[in-house]
Parts: C-alpha cells; sequence; structure tokens
C-alpha cells in the first residue's frame, strides 16, 4: 500500500534534531517498525563525589553498594543514600516499582542515572510476558488468535501493555466480544435507528482484555486491514514475541515529597494508569529520559522548581487508531457501549491538590521544560502549572489537543501566573492550542511566541463504515476551546501557524476574547492552505489589539489580496478600533504570500519555515513594547520582521538531541 504523504514523520527542517526520539534503523521487529525508541546509552561521565552501584543482574541487596558488590534493587539502595550521592544503575531492566521521599540538600543533590556507556530500564509491567512469552500464554476460545494467560493476576481492575519490540501500543478493551470480532468497520445493529441501538461488535487492532471474574488476560494480536491507513502487519503469536504488560495501579516512579534530586539517561516503562508521579515535591530535574507512557505519562501535584530537559514522553497510541475507538460512548441513557481505554489520555498532567495539602504546598511552581518530544498520545502537554517556560520542544502526533492552556491550580494565597510558550513546533493534532476547565476568574498571562504551528497533516478521526468504506479525516485547528471556559490573557506575537481554511481568517487567535483579559496579537504569519476566510473582527469594546500580522493563502487570488482590508479600514468600526489601539486594528497587517523557503500543500520532512529573501513579511511587523520576551529580537534590523523565523536566522531546534554526554545543551 502506498504512504499517504500525511503519514510522513514531522521531523527535520523545523531541523528538527531528534536523531535519538525517532526509530533508528536496522532489522524489523516481529511486531511493527517502532514509532519512535529511546536514545543510545549515553557516556556521560561518572560525577564528583561519593557513588554507589545498582545492578539487577549481578547484584544482591546484601552486598555494600560498591562498584564491586552492587546492590540488585533500587528500592533498597534509596535506604541507604543520602544528600550529594550519585546512584549509578547498571544496563539492565529493573521490574520494581521506586517510590523514592528522599531530600538532598542544595548543591548536594541525590541523583539517579544509568551507567556510563549502558541503559537503565525502569518497568513496572509484569516480567514474564517480556522476558519469557513462550510460557506465559495458552491459545484460547475459537475467534482465531485469541491467547489467554496461563496463570490467574486477580484483584488488577485492569491492564494496560505495548509490544516490547517496539513500544507500540495495545488496545485496552472494555469488552471481550470487540476483542474478538471478525469487523474492523462501524456496523449499527440497525442502521434505521442509531440513536435506540448500539454498534455490532468491532476489531479495532491488537489488545488485551482483562477478565475481572477470573483474573486471567486475554490478548489478541490479529492483523488489521483497513484502507489508506498504517496497519499491523506483524506476528499474531504473543509466544513469539515480547509484550510490555502492566497492571491498571503500575506506576514504576513515585516521588512522594522529594527535594533536591535528579534523574538521567534513564528508560521508564511499564505503567498503568500513572507512570511518573511527582507529590508535593522541590526540585526535581529529569535530563535525557525517556517515558513509555500509561493512561498518563507525568501527574505532578503541589511541585516547585521542576526541570524537564532533553526527554520525551511518547504515548501509547498505535497508529492503526482512530478517535472514535477510545472516545466515551457510555453516557447515561445511551444504548451505547465504549470500546476501548484511552491509549494515553494526556502526556503530563498538573493537578491543584488535595484541600488538606493546599496550605502546606499549593501550587505546581516554577517550571521549566525544555528540548523535549511529547507524542503520540490523545492529549499532549496541559501547561496549567504556576510560572511556567516551556521551550524547544515537539509535541505532534496527537488525537485531541497538544497544549492545553487552562488554569489548573489552586488560587489560594497567590497572586498572578505567567505561561511562556515560545520557539516550540507543533504538529498534527485536533487542536494546538486549548483552552477548557472550570475557573470562572483568572489573572493568568500567557505568552505565545516564535512558535511554528503546522497543522496540514491529518487526524484519523472516524473509522470506516460497512456502507461509507474511506476514513475520516480531520485538520486541526489552531486554537480553540472546550464549552467557552475563560481564556487567559494572551500575548500571541512572532508565531508561524499553517492550517486548512476554516471559518476564521485569524485562525481563532482573537477568539473569546474578554474585556477584563487583554488580548495581544501580533506579527503573526496566518497561512491558510486553501480559501482565506473573510477578515475576522473581534468586537470594538473588548480588549484586543491586533497588528503587523501577515494573512495569506496558497494560490491566493491578487484581486482578494489587494481588497481584503479595503472595505474595513474606511468603515466606521476601523475608526472604533482606535480607541482601543491608536493606529488602529491591523493598520499594518498584510495579506499575501509569506514566500517561506519550503511549504506546500502536504507536509514534507524537508520543510523550511525560514523567510526567503524579498519575503513581503520582512522588515514588515510592528515594534513591540521592549519588556515582551523575545530570543531573537536582536536579529531585526529596524522594523522587525513578521513570523517565527526572522530573515537568516538559523533553523528551528526542538526537541532532543543525544550527544556523548547525554542530551546536548543548546
Amino acid at each position: 500500500m502506498r504512504t499517504a504523504p500525511w503519514l510522513l514523520p514531522c521531523c527535520a527542517v523545523v531541523a528538527l534534531c531528534v536523531s535519538g526520539s525517532l526509530a533508528r534503523g536496522g532489522d524489523r521487529p516481529p511486531s511493527h517498525p517502532p514509532l519512535r525508541s529511546a536514545p543510545a546509552p549515553s557516556n556521560r561521565p561518572l560525577a564528583d563525589g561519593p557513588g554507589f552501584f545498582v545492578d539487577a543482574r549481578r547484584g544482591d541487596d546484601g552486598n555494600d553498594g560498591r562498584k564491586e558488590k552492587p546492590w540488585r534493587t533500587i528500592n533498597h539502595a534509596l535506604l541507604r543514600v543520602k544528600a550529594g550521592d550519585t546512584l549509578y544503575l547498571r544496563g539492565g531492566t529493573y521490574h520494581e516499582h521506586v517510590t523514592m521521599s528522599l531530600v538532598g540538600r542544595d548543591m548536594a543533590p541525590l541523583t539517579i542515572r544509568s551507567f556510563p556507556g549502558e541503559q537503565a530500564i525502569l518497568d513496572g509491567a509484569f516480567r514474564e510476558f517480556f522476558e519469557a512469552p513462550a510460557a506465559a500464554w495458552e491459545p484460547h476460545g475459537k475467534s482465531g488468535g485469541e491467547y489467554r494467560s496461563k496463570r490467574t493476576y486477580p484483584n488488577l481492575r485492569d491492564v494496560m501493555g505495548s509490544f516490547g519490540d517496539s513500544l507500540i501500543g495495545l488496545h485496552t478493551y472494555h469488552h471481550a466480544k470487540d476483542l474478538r470480532a471478525a469487523n474492523e468497520l462501524w456496523d449499527w445493529e440497525d442502521w434505521s435507528n442509531t440513536k435506540g441501538s448500539d454498534i455490532k461488535p468491532l476489531y479495532c487492532g491488537p489488545g488485551l482484555w482483562y477478565d475481572r471474574d477470573t483474573g486471567y488476560i486475554h490478548v489478541r494480536l490479529a492483523q488489521t486491514h483497513i484502507a489508506d491507513i498504517v496497519n499491523y502487519r506483524g506476528e499474531t503469536d504473543p509466544r513469539k514475541l515480547p509484550l510490555v504488560i502492566a497492571p491498571f495501579r503500575s506506576v514504576p516512579l513515585l516521588l512522594d515529597g522529594a527535594r533536591q534530586v535528579r534523574f538521567q539517561d534513564l528508560v521508564i516503562r511499564g505503567g498503568g494508569y500513572d507512570t511518573i508521579v511527582l507529590r508535593q515535591c522541590a526540585d526535581v530535574e529529569f535530563d535525557n529520559v525517556t517515558v513509555w507512557c500509561g493512561t498518563y505519562g507525568m501527574r505532578i501535584t503541589g511541585t516547585h522548581r521542576l526541570k524537564l530537559f532533553r526527554s520525551a514522553l511518547h504515548g501509547n497510541v498505535p497508529p492503526w487508531t482512530f478517535r472514535v475507538d477510545t472516545s466515551l460512548r457510555s453516557y447515561p441513557g445511551r444504548p451505547y457501549r465504549d470500546l476501548t481505554r484511552f491509549g494515553t489520555h494526556a502526556l503530563l498532567v498538573p493537578e491543584a491538590g488535595r484541600e488538606f495539602e493546599v496550605f502546606s504546598l499549593p501550587i505546581n511552581d516554577d517550571w521549566e521544560i525544555a528540548y523535549c518530544d511529547f507524542t503520540d498520545g490523545h492529549d499532549g502537554v496541559y501547561l496549567g502549572g504556576v510560572n511556567v517556560r516551556f521551550h524547544h520542544n515537539r509535541v505532534f502526533d496527537l488525537q485531541d489537543d497538544g497544549i492545553y492552556l487552562s488554569p489548573m491550580y489552586s488560587r489560594i494565597g497567590r497572586g498572578r501566573a505567567e505561561i511562556h510558550c515560545y520557539q516550540n513546533f507543533i504538529g498534527r493534532c485536533l487542536t494546538a492550542l486549548a483552552f477548557g476547565g472550570p475557573e470562572k476568574v483568572t489573572e493568568d498571562t500567557v505568552y505565545l511566541y516564535r512558535n511554528v504551528v503546522d497543522l496540514r497533516a491529518p487526524v484519523q478521526m472516524g473509522r470506516p463504515s460497512v456502507k461509507q468504506p474511506k476514513s475520516r479525516l480531520a485538520f486541526g485547528h489552531v486554537m480553540s476551546d472546550h464549552g467557552s471556559p475563560p481564556w487567559s490573557a494572551m500575548r500571541i506575537y512572532h508565531n508561524t501557524f499553517i492550517a486548512h481554511a476554516g471559518r476564521r481568517s485569524d485562525m481563532g487567535l482573537l477568539g473569546a476574547a474578554h474585556a477584563d483579559r487583554p488580548r495581544r496579537v501580533f506579527n503573526n504569519i496566518l497561512l491558510q492552505l486553501t480559501a482565506l476566510p473573510r477578515l475576522t473582527l473581534p468586537d470594538a469594546d473588548l480588549n484586543a489589539q491586533a497588528d503587523g500580522n501577515l494573512y495569506g493563502s496558497l494560490g491566493l487570488d491578487a484581486k482578494q489580496a489587494a481588497n481584503f482590508f479595503t472595505k474595513y479600514r474606511a468603515s466606521p468600526a476601523f475608526e472604533k478600533s482606535k480607541k482601543g489601539y491608536p493606529p488602529g486594528f491591523e493598520k499594518n497587517a498584510l495579506v499575501g504570500d509569506p514566500r517561506l523557503v519550503k511549504i506546500g500543500a502536504e507536509k514534507s520532512a524537508t520543510d523550511d519555515y525560514r523567510l526567503q529573501a524579498g519575503s513581503p513579511a520582512v522588515a514588515a511587523g510592528v515594534v513591540l513594547p521592549a519588556d515582551w520576551p523575545d530570543p531573537l529580537r536582536k536579529q531585526d534590523k529596524g522594523r522587525p520582521d513578521i513570523g517565527a523565523l526572522p530573515l537568516r536566522a538559523q533553523p528551528l531546534h526542538v526537541g532532543p538531541v543525544v550527544h556523548g554526554s547525554g542530551r546536548s545543551k543548546e
């Protein structure tokens, strides 16, 4: 089958430096070529100060932890290390659920990391399905290709899983009949009464079903056959390949009140509902850590001074999945059943904490997340903490929201918050920048600058049906909300947005503006792939300003371009807009082709979002206040260039980059 152009990976010339997080070459694994892979083992040198060692294969917890006599388990070692120590994990897999509440000191943190040149894997899954699959499964039933665990696993609630060779996710089915189904197309029991009937049994791809009555785990790895998407074509016998299967409650790494701790050069997998949990922590750093997420990747509550650098959080959503496969269908009063659980609902989630915690450490505060990858989930990253810097990250291949910007913290005893989201790449999702939540009043300010948002690649939305055999694809929106919650005050400037034409020329950047929450939209490129929608104007009484933006579309009609602002700039509405913005709303805005170095109708691995010489965006923006942060301001001479990347700028470097001593520090 010919691979559709939109299935190409979102890589390279945002000059995406991501060599460690995309799948490396080599022999095809028995399941499916990996979507991502962990970086090669780091050669980060041994640290100064006391060091102790753990070896899952050759260690013994009766040893003293020296290099020659390593301990066997991480949890045992954590009972014996202290501030300033480094705990080196020798290469191998540690089948543990690590809980840590230790406290380092300023200038003497406690470090857990892989030994140089080796890779330590923290795995919360059952080891038998990975290490001895031939002895773990037996054929079961008459459905064809179904297997059952040889022993029972009572009291689990449910299981999560992935292929052990490629780490591509397995579905978790709610019902055995869907795991066992032969049909892969949407088919109603009664097409004349779709509101009063359910669909017939539906197979969505390789997956698991946990029988809560018996405690057995069931698996079926049958291949899929949907036209025009990536299908599963790998091994169907689970006895012939490793699987990572974890109980629903598995948390491979739990930090509970830990402070001044660092994690370096590790791989973490085998999570159930949560993979990494931080509760009431402070001064925690993850550097070159690759996480294969369960339902959630990182859940963080009441944590101060978090640093997440050169790391990757990869979700559990396989490429043959449609968004509808995991949608909630079993609303009260409806005769529908749910099909599969979210493979990964979100990659990173902040929480406000419970009432008894609020007064001791009420908020997630002072985070920096940089040079990371966030991929293959339903949602990407929730940034509702306080004082967050999110930069040089890549967020892509998601079923729904890319970055969620709604407040998610307690407001007891705190003032204003700032979220800075800059120099990131966001691609293939339904809503790049989303809002939603219960807060009625917010004093946050969100700064969005120098980002590239490219939504040319579609999301697999609707599974084909017996009556409509073509898959339903959907192209994403730049900015939207979930039920009109309050949007924060926002300053949106010097970004490049690329999307298919929608209903609004502003791509939602001026949506839900509010008099109490200023909206400022300046010097952005808004490139529509098809027709340019008619001009979007905010209410002049709202606290919104926009100017210096360049509106364009591929194949833009010259007459439309010349007349786009003519009628408005001669109208009373334009004169009224000067009360809130003296030059007038979009006084200096342009319409035309921004002439980016390389952009076409479809996403390509060689796209280049920089400006060509002679672009109308060069020196055409408006001068912005000096207190608006801008890492590329010095590159502009005179009036600034419009868009994320000025003329003669370097390509945008996002995501992890691997060097000999850990991830790069660009």
